[in-house]
């Protein structure tokens, strides 16, 4: 990580953040996690994680030397639990909590009836509205001491259902990434299945599994596959949809064409060789691998849902199709490989979109400026007689 992208200036006081995610899987979340973790220690705070044992996140967590705690999570209110995190908030001496989920911003919620001075903040990465149950009403408005909403559709989302919010106790925070990670150029993926320069390859990167429009992506490349054109498709991932893919590959004889890559950790090399991005998902939580896409220089496709049309102008970074649309998305692919200037156009504005704005020094300096904004109040309330 290049460490002279921050340099924004912050008071003396460094505060110790503790980081909670409840979910097993590793997905976007849980990479967004560990780089905020990161970039803050990189500012000179303490970050830490609690997590649950035996899980891909506690594993890099600790491969990254970060103080990780691993917590057996039951119900929302096990007393055991709760006992389990009052004692590790405690031994961490947190200043600030920053939850991934309810369960755990439940679970600190409580913990923390017992302890003083100890900021916490739900942060909300997919646009679903909060419910109107007592429970859901006393956490978000006298638990938490403020929200992160990841877009703008998430915020009004959470708002949706819940008059009772106050909109000032949300902040905007866009998840950011480190834009020259995705400038290195790399062919390795092309050399390894015997892929040439003239034909063009379309990426996907992503959970497999029915939310990402797997199901509309595959028979729209099959389509644009059986036009002639010289195209490929590389599936980056691991799911539920894993057999059903290699199951389709086989029955529309595209072996050459549709590559699975699983798992793939070095998601810039993973750019560097594709032409295009496809991201047709029913719903998402941000698609951070969108801006992933635009640093490396690719035009990407995407559905109008979630927080996508945020994320990608249509018609200046790529294009926006409805959700299972298979007709609109093959026409949308076909008109990447049919017009490269077009799509070279794109991935160059794409690269700019992404350093205005969902850069990681961007993103760091919204979180370490609300999280001093909130334990500077949090002091003032104590304070007074």
């Amino acid at each position: 990580m290049n460490v002279a992208l921050m340099k924004t200036k912050s008071p003396a006081n460094k505060l110790r953040i503790l980081f909670m995610n409840s979910i097993q899987m590793f997905g976007g979340g849980e990479i967004w996690m560990l780089a905020a973790m990161e970039n803050l220690r990189a500012k000179g705070h303490q970050t830490g994680l609690i997590c649950r044992p035996g899980i891909k996140l506690a594993e890099k967590s600790a491969e990254k030397n970060f103080t990780t705690f691993t917590i057996p999570m039951r119900g929302d209110f096990d007393p055991v639990t709760v006992w389990h995190f009052y004692r590790t908030i405690r031994k961490f001496r947190a200043d600030v909590l920053l939850a991934n989920m309810d369960k755990e911003f439940r679970l600190a919620g409580l913990a923390t009836r017992f302890l003083s001075g100890v900021v916490l903040v739900p942060r909300r990465g997919v646009d679903y509205p909060l419910k109107s149950h007592l429970i859901y009403r006393i956490s978000y408005r006298h638990w938490a001491d403020g929200v992160i909403a990841n877009s703008l559709a998430t915020k009004k989302s959470l708002l949706k259902n819940a008059p009772w919010l106050p909109p000032e106790k949300i902040r905007l925070i866009y998840n950011g990434i480190e834009p020259q990670r995705f400038r290195k150029k790399s062919d390795s993926l092309r050399r390894r299945f015997k892929i040439s320069q003239d034909e063009f390859v379309f990426g996907f990167a992503g959970q497999l599994d029915e939310r990402k429009g797997l199901h509309t992506l595959l028979p729209a490349f099959t389509r644009l596959h059986q036009t002639g054109k010289e195209v490929k498709l590389l599936l980056a991932g691991e799911g539920v949809m894993q057999q059903t893919i290699e199951t389709f590959i086989r029955e529309h004889k595209l072996g050459e064409a549709v590559h699975l890559l699983g798992f793939y950790e070095n998601i810039p090399e993973f750019m560097a060789n594709i032409d295009a991005l496809v991201l047709p998902s029913l719903w998402e939580g941000f698609g951070i691998v969108l801006i992933e896409a635009m640093a490396a220089g690719k035009p990407v496709i995407g559905t109008r849902t979630s927080n996508i049309p945020e994320v990608v102008p249509d018609g200046k970074v790529g294009w926006l199709v409805p959700p299972q649309d298979e007709r609109r998305l093959t026409r949308a692919m076909e008109k990447m490989v049919a017009v490269p200037e077009t799509a070279a156009r794109m991935g160059r504005e794409g690269r700019r979109w992404v350093a205005e704005k969902f850069t990681a020094e961007r993103m760091t300096s919204q979180l370490e400026d609300y999280f001093y904004t909130l334990t500077d109040r949090k002091k003032g309330k104590q304070n007074r007689p």
